[in-house]
Order: structure tokens, then sequence, then C-alpha cells
């Protein structure tokens, strides 16, 4: 099954060039989408081997996802990784087999499968269960990670996923997208870095806040739409 790696990325020039070489030990191909980077991200994938698209304004990572989810045509896998170095790619192995098995149409992976590990810090297990809870209640889907970037999809199923959201919002519209359309998910448990921080995010505070309002909004737009 030919597979490609999609990696979202603003300003990460420390950690790409290794999530690139790394994802290419077990994808067929990578594709980067410099959302704006004002560094040397777009120079250091495309040295790692990645094909790379380039935004020269920074547009949100649901745009990013959107623009090279138009990119994955023949791909029977295709699987989303951040940039920032928090996900380990030697783990993609473990997101792509549940589809290559056909038990799954969107594996998700979860920091939080087994409970929250002691190095969590407070503020993130707390946000990270509101938006669990708003996304689970809103989709109708059971996940222990809605926010998680390191996902893997089945190839046939991109036409499902609309994109609306342009920023982070869009980690919870997709899986209430698959949801939607019966799409089969699975969570598997992954590993995670804590010392390590997105640059592209907000303060944790803010961008829960501005996550939760999105899910709510998507909530009445796919209810008005019925």
């Amino acid at each position: 099954m030919k597979s490609i790696v999609i990696i979202p990325a603003l300003n990460e020039e420390v950690a790409i060039g290794a999530i690139v070489k790394r994802s290419l030990m077990y994808a067929d191909d990578v594709l980067v989408v410099d959302d704006g980077s004002t560094d040397n991200t777009l120079r250091i994938a495309r040295e790692a081997g990645a094909r790379v698209i380039k935004h020269y304004n920074n547009l949100g990572k649901g745009v990013s996802l959107k623009d090279a989810f138009g990119e994955v045509s023949g791909y029977d896998i295709v699987v989303t990784i951040d940039g920032d170095g928090q996900h380990n790619p030697d783990e993609i192995p473990k997101l792509m087999a549940p589809i290559r098995e056909g038990r799954a149409d969107l594996v998700n992976g979860s920091r939080y499968l087994d409970g929250f590990d002691e190095e969590t810090p407070a503020y993130r297990r707390v946000g990270q269960r509101v938006l669990d809870i708003a996304t689970n209640i809103t989709s109708g889907t059971n996940v222990t990670d809605s926010q998680s970037g390191f996902r893997a999809f089945r190839g046939s199923t991109i036409s499902c996923y609309r994109f609306r959201d342009t920023g982070f919002g869009i980690e919870s519209e997709m899986l209430a997208d698959a949801a939607e359309h019966n799409l089969k998910i699975l969570e598997i448990p992954i590993t995670v870095r804590y010392d390590v921080e997105n640059s592209s995010t907000k303060g944790p505070v803010t961008h829960g806040v501005g996550v939760l309002i999105k899910i709510v909004i998507d909530k009445i737009i796919r209810t008005l739409r019925r």
C-alpha cells in the first residue's frame, strides 16, 4: 500500500529535518506544508527529502491540512504528524497497521489512551478533558485524545473531510467528519515529549478556549445542515 506522511510546520527548523528523514523510513513520500515560516524550515525539509508546499503567510493548520490532502490522490495510507518533535516517527508503522489490516479507516494516535502520564502538566489534563468531552458529545465519538495531530487515514476516505476550520479546531472537525460518514475510528497509544513546544500554538488557555468555541460552532453548522 502506497503511503505518504504529511507534516504541517511553522518555524520548525530545529526538528523538521529529523522528522522528515525518520518518516521516510516508513513511508514512500513526505509532504511538508511550510505555513509561513520565517526560519529555515523550507530549506531543511527539502534537503531532508520532503516535497514542500509553501505558504508565504501563516494561514493556519486547517488550511495546511486541506492543501496537503489535496495532493494525496493515489496514496492508500495518509499519515499526519506534527513538525515540532513531540511525536515519534518510529511509531508510524503502528498507526498504519490497522488500515493495512482493514480494521480502521482513521487511526487516532492517543497520548492518553492508558490515562495521563505523570509528567503531563495539570493545565494540559484539564484542557484536554474539556475538549475531549466536547468533541465526543458533539460528534458522537468516544476518543481519548481529540486534539492529536498524529493520525493515519485510509486514502479512499479523503473526500469525507471538509476542512472548514482553518486553525486547530480541524482536529475535532476531522473526527466529526469521520463519524458522520460512519468510518471506522480506532485509537492506539502513542508516546509524547513535553520538553518541546509547538511554536505555532498560542498560550494554552487561549488555544483551548478557541478550539472549544470552534467545536460548538461546527456542531451548530452540522445541525442546521440536516
